[in-house]
């Protein structure tokens, strides 16, 4: 009887680790990559309006006073990012045929270049609203915040001859 105990738990023990080995196997080499979002910011989560608001710390009554123009912004961000992603399907098929179409995919590109004109164009005009609204403190901040996304890049001075290089300072001015 101990034999057979023996035998029903090795078989059991083997069946255990075929089912271990089958998922390793599964996760490493079938299964599809998880899914990560490697776009723009989702529509109606956040945006550039919204972290810009949180970035001036608006209070309750310009929240409130701004809620219309969130709300249209939110609107108008979804649709554009709806047209983007139809053209980026279109320009994924053209790319997949054996032959390029490069007048096809010229037009492609155009588009693309002028839906996301149109969002830049956008997403001025509701901080141009938005700053209607701001404190001076808060309008102060503002013209920094969009001097340094919407600026060249800094890039840290030429260090003196003979000199060490200078210390690079901070990314963005403290709050």
């Amino acid at each position: 009887m101990s034999s057979r105990l023996t035998q029903v738990l090795l078989g059991l023990s083997l069946l255990l680790n075929c089912f271990v080995l089958a998922g390793f196997v599964y996760r490493s080499w079938i299964a599809p990559p998880p899914f990560v979002h490697s776009g723009p910011p989702l529509p109606g989560r956040g945006g550039p309006l919204e972290m810009l608001s949180q970035d001036l710390n608006l209070d309750d009554s310009q929240r409130g006073a701004l809620k219309d123009v969130f709300d249209h912004y939110a609107n108008e961000r979804r649709q554009r990012f709806r047209e983007i992603q139809k053209v980026r399907e279109e320009m994924a098929g053209e790319l997949k045929k054996p032959e390029f179409d490069m007048i096809r995919i010229d037009a492609l590109v155009d588009q693309m270049t002028k839906l996301r004109a149109e969002q830049q164009k956008e997403n001025l005009a509701a901080i141009s609203q938005l700053a209607t609204q701001l404190r001076p403190d808060q309008r102060d901040r503002l013209h920094v915040i969009l001097a340094e996304r919407f600026g060249p890049p800094r890039h840290p001075p030429a260090p003196p001859e003979g000199g060490p290089p200078p210390r690079p300072g901070p990314a963005r001015p403290s709050q």
